[in-house]
């Protein structure tokens, strides 16, 4: 369920209703049921939820689970249903299942974007807050805090005790641990970069997710992190992040890594511990990087990586083999110059 400090909740929908809006058919179950969020297939609770299984691995993770909506492909419905897989909620085939998920998702939640304008009178002890930032007043601020000329602070936003904001940050949708500091115009919590395709153009994936940082954690300036599509981006304790970094939704950074500037991860990586990249890294989406493990400055990773490696290059490889094959191709260009 999208946090409500973030998201308004609609009034349920029907299953017949969401299927109708999101073009499908119905295979299985019981159209009067009512659906009152969406929701990823691995989340703890389903009951009353629409989910979209976009493979049989998501299919087979809801085996034996109560849901309210499973919408399916057209292919995976007719396959697994001629299977006889146990459902235990209505199914719905359709031909862009992500597609429906994203119009139900829109009809369901809407974000609280309203922030009233001008200080807050509550303010916290030993705060020291210039008079231009904008506070939502349903923000929790913490004990000890610095704020800098312009900052937005949305709705809902939590930031712990002893928390620097400098000048022109904006906060929307995020849990900011202890003692951390943001630098400059960097931007925490905004929409993640997700659309799919319709017969009407690009529909954007309503992002129903957070930003969490950890404590102790050192933003740079002008970097973006994204608030995750259902679940969310996190940022584990102490790690320290440079400026002009872009983190896409749902990424999970583990303790005390060093991320340089440039760098851009996309969403649904995940990244261990102690992790090091230098600047202008990039990552694909939807990566594994071990605990651990040092990229070089401008590498490009396209790869699951295990704990302890070195890389450099792009693609990204062990250091050793493309130091070699850097002698190999200065050699090559001597021998052709000589």
């Amino acid at each position: 369920m999208p946090d409500p400090r973030f998201f308004e909740t609609q009034a349920p929908l029907s299953v017949k209703d969401a299927v109708s809006l999101a073009g499908g058919a119905m295979v299985a179950g019981d159209e009067t049921a009512m659906l009152s969020h969406v929701a990823a297939p691995d989340e703890a609770s389903l009951t009353n939820a629409v989910v979209y299984c976009a493979d049989a691995a998501f299919l087979e993770a809801l085996s034996d689970r109560e849901f309210g909506l499973c919408l399916l492909s057209e292919k995976l419905a007719d396959e697994k249903l001629a299977e006889g897989a146990s459902v235990r909620g209505a199914i719905a085939r359709i031909a862009s299942p992500r597609l429906g998920f994203a119009l139900i998702g829109d009809r369901l939640h809407r974000s609280i974007e309203k922030s009233e304008p001008g200080l807050r009178s509550d303010m916290p002890d030993g705060a020291d807050i210039d008079e231009t930032a904008v506070i939502s007043r349903s923000a929790d601020l913490g004990a000890g805090l610095r704020i800098g000329a312009h900052v937005t602070i949305g709705p809902g936003v939590v930031l712990g005790d002893g928390c620097v904001i400098e000048a022109g940050v904006s906060i929307t949708h995020a849990l900011i641990g202890e003692e951390t500091r943001i630098l400059a115009g960097a931007r925490i919590g905004q929409a993640g970069f997700g659309f799919v395709e319709s017969a009407g153009g690009l529909v954007r994936v309503p992002q129903l997710g957070r930003v969490v940082i950890e404590g102790k954690v050192e933003i740079g300036a002008n970097t973006c992190i994204d608030r995750g599509a259902l679940g969310d981006t996190i940022i584990g304790r102490g790690t320290k992040i440079d400026n002009l970094v872009q983190i896409g939704h749902n990424t999970r950074i583990g303790k005390y890594c060093v991320i340089a500037g440039q760098t851009g991860i996309a969403g649904s990586c995940i990244i261990g511990d102690g992790v090091f990249m230098g600047g202008r890294v990039g990552l694909v989406d939807h990566l594994t990087i071990g605990d651990g493990v040092q990229i070089a400055a401008g590498s490009g990773l396209m790869r699951n990586v295990p704990a302890g490696e070195k890389l450099a290059g792009s693609p990204a490889k062990p250091v050793k083999d493309w130091l070699r094959e850097i002698a190999t191709l200065a050699k090559l260009a001597r021998k052709k110059n000589g």
